[in-house]
């Protein structure tokens, strides 16, 4: 049967919004390991209002084949990336389909053909929707349910992803160590030497201060990752809606700064895996049932991702990163019920961070592709 590709105004329309939403939890209803998002969180990022689209340009297809929706992609222009790169890249994410290449075909080629009216000279992803959110393709570590924040995909994606041109631009590694496992030595003592400097010290974050806090670690994080491939800046605006949804999650405990005489130079946040109770949410929603899986959620997560860290580039001698990485380590040792870290996702090429987690004895059990290709 014909594919036929609609554009369809996500942004702005309800019922467009709904289609693109529920191609994924049609798509993997049968898949015990996938973790569907809440429909509440989705339908916020699908909003003209969200303050991604303020600097960022986006066209949206859904695939229909038998009268059915069976794809879908979204296609990015964003402003930001290619004003700080100076590059012309075209990106795409939100990539869901059924089995069949000529589904990934058609969607891919709508979304290209978008960005090359644009003018774009180069087609990147996934990224959901930049490098600052969700992003690459699952393509080693099946078999588990993945933590919070990161993607997961069928093993088919892959291959049709490859089949239609694209190659490796870069991979994305998340690496799992047993809480129960001792800091080296070396970690423990560089840790202990920088702070019996009296200039370095540590705090953990106040949920009472949450604002303030959030301006802290906005003026750090874009400071500590704009060296790294693929970092887009992120506006303020979109770095406080993250946070804010983010709140909810967090632990204070599990948040630290690292401050140089007394000014915050470097932080870790570590979040409780809340996949762990969205994986009992099959249908997104938390009304009328999902709630009383949020309510039980100190007893369903036994995990935690360590979802990123930065040191501002002035302060990189200092040793922040041993003491954020020790005392993290710590306080999530110290509430017992966490069994499990992952540190994730880091850049392939990302030696200064790379290094010290096999110091750590993490091991790096998942691997996630952006993919490019060209385009003519």
């Amino acid at each position: 049967m014909a594919i036929y590709i609609e554009k369809v105004d996500v942004l702005n329309d309800k019922k467009a919004r709904k289609r693109f939403i529920d191609i994924q939890f049609e798509i993997y209803k049968d898949d015990k390991f996938w973790v569907p998002q809440l429909r509440m969180e989705l339908n916020k990022l699908f909003k003209s209002g969200h303050p991604f689209y303020n600097t960022a340009q986006c066209a949206f297809y859904i695939a229909i084949k038998d009268g059915k929706d069976v794809g879908r992609i979204m296609a990015i222009n964003n402003h930001n990336y290619n004003k700080f790169h100076n590059s012309k890249e075209g990106h795409w994410g939100f990539l869901d389909a059924i089995d069949d290449i000529k589904v990934f075909e058609s969607l891919f080629n709508a979304a290209a053909e978008w960005c090359s009216s644009l003018g774009m000279e180069k087609f990147i992803g996934p990224f959901n929707p930049s490098t600052n959110y969700e992003c690459g393709t699952l393509i080693k570590g099946y078999g588990e349910i993945p933590v919070l924040m990161m993607m997961y995909n069928y093993e088919y994606y892959q291959q049709h992803i490859e089949s239609l041109g694209f190659t490796k631009a870069m991979d994305l590694l998340a690496y799992h160590m047993k809480t129960e496992t001792q800091m080296p030595e070396i970690i423990k003592k560089i840790a202990e030497r920088a702070e019996k400097k009296e200039s370095i010290t540590y705090r953990c974050v106040s949920k009472k201060r949450w604002q303030e806090e959030i301006k802290l670690m906005y003026e750090i994080y874009n400071d500590a990752w704009e060296e790294n491939w693929g970092f887009v800046p992120m506006t303020k605006d979109e770095f406080f809606a993250m946070a804010a949804d983010l709140k909810t999650v967090a632990d204070e405990k599990l948040i630290l700064f690292a401050l140089v005489n007394g000014v915050e130079a470097g932080f870790i946040v570590c979040l409780p895996d809340f996949n762990q109770v969205l994986h009992k949410i099959p249908n997104g929603k938390l009304l009328p049932t999902g709630i009383f899986q949020v309510l039980r959620a100190p007893k369903l997560i036994d995990g935690v991702r360590v979802i990123t860290m930065g040191v501002k580039k002035k302060y990189r001698l200092y040793g922040l990163e041993s003491i954020l990485y020790f005392r993290a380590h710590e306080n999530i040792a110290s509430y017992k019920k966490y069994k499990n870290i992952e540190m994730s996702w880091i850049l392939e090429d990302n030696l200064n961070m790379n290094k010290p987690l096999l110091k750590m004895n993490a091991v790096p059990y998942r691997k996630y592709r952006i993919f490019q290709k060209e385009l003519v």
